[in-house]
């Protein structure tokens, strides 16, 4: 069915950030986009679902407004803020969208704060309505785990910038497989119902070998950090690795959405990991710094996933520090020193 879609129409994965960026997002390609995320997302891929909002919203921000033919600062206000009440909704949190919005390339004006304003009022509108709709429950991944409190010392800060540049070779390996799935799929380029067929029974094979590939893994994540003394060290490294094989491997043949809930789960793993390793770690700064880490480092948007990861995990304000600390210094790595090389 991806394979049909792609082949004949113009489906195809859309930036969202990048929507952000320029304040448009084309609206031809969304709904046979959005209609391949939806079927990747049911089919069990490992995706998540903010593409897919993002792109809805966006292109139907930027449709809005072309119909209406608004000039390009009042579509970019329109395709912005339909994002932020999407998303809004999706993380259940109107804090975190803004904090996109500050985070995303804009003009240092007076003229920004307008904008933020009206995006901040369609936040809230989001978040009150999928709110209602869920019988007034926040999204399942907030409060998703609850490890055990600890007090924070000084080296917990020091530990958190250690494992934030542990997590710089793990972005490196997801670009490497990124590279290697697309020379793989490179003969079948012009060819995508087989290209999609073939990745969907290979990472369907994946699945059956390693069943924490299958999903967005949100609900996966607390019993792997329940059962992480079980599970033992290597093996929490391979559900990690394969998660990131599953991901590049989804996007690459042609399927649609989201890496964040992916990343978020590899980083689980390796936070369980890296406590089973050195205990003296509590486990909420490991999970905290490695499940914020790894999706920063690919991600630009370092303070807005430290915030949902704040939330998902349930750390105090005081506990917050090093996972802030994690992600800007993943992010600040990847972004100032290696991905801009790498990318070229």
């Amino acid at each position: 069915m991806v394979g049909i879609l792609n082949r004949y129409t113009p489906a195809g994965e859309m930036d969202v950030f990048e929507a952000l960026n320029r304040g448009y997002l084309d609206p031809e390609p969304v709904p046979s986009s959005v209609m391949v995320s939806l079927i990747s997302l049911v089919g069990g891929f490992s995706l998540g679902p903010e593409v897919t909002t993002g792109m809805l919203a966006g292109g139907t921000g930027a449709w809005i407004s072309e119909k209406r033919k608004l000039d390009p600062e009042k579509t970019r206000i329109n395709v912005i803020s339909s994002i932020s009440g999407a998303w809004s909704g999706l993380f259940t949190s109107p804090s975190v969208m803004i904090l996109v919005l500050l985070e995303s390339k804009h003009k240092q004006s007076v003229v920004f704060y307008g904008t933020l304003l009206i995006a901040l009022i369609s936040a809230v509108i989001g978040f009150a309505i999928f709110y209602v709709l869920q019988d007034y429950n926040y999204a399942h991944v907030l409060g998703l785990l609850s490890p055990p409190v600890y007090k924070l010392e000084i080296w917990h800060l020091g530990v958190s910038i250690l494992l934030g540049i542990l997590a710089v070779p793990v972005a490196l390996i997801f670009i490497v497989l990124n590279k290697i799935f697309k020379r793989f799929i490179m003969p079948l380029k012009g060819k995508p119902v087989i290209r999609s067929t073939l990745g969907g029974f290979l990472i369907g094979l994946l699945a059956v070998a390693v069943p924490t590939t299958f999903g967005l893994g949100t609900e996966t994540i607390p019993v792997i950090t329940e059962q992480a003394a079980e599970i033992g060290f290597i093996l929490l490294l391979v559900f990690a690795f394969t998660k990131l094989v599953a991901l590049s491997g989804a996007l690459n043949f042609g399927f649609i959405g989201g890496p964040i809930f992916s990343l978020l789960f590899a980083g689980s793993c390796l936070g369980n990991a890296i406590h089973q390793i050195f205990s003296q770690i509590p486990p909420g700064l490991a999970l905290g710094c490695m499940m914020v880490a790894v999706p920063a480092a690919l991600v630009p948007v370092p303070l807005s996933l430290a915030i949902l990861v704040i939330l998902v995990i349930g750390l105090s304000l005081l506990n917050a520090l090093p996972v802030f600390l994690a992600a800007l210094v993943a992010f600040s790595i990847t972004r100032g020193l290696l991905l801009k090389g790498v990318e070229e």
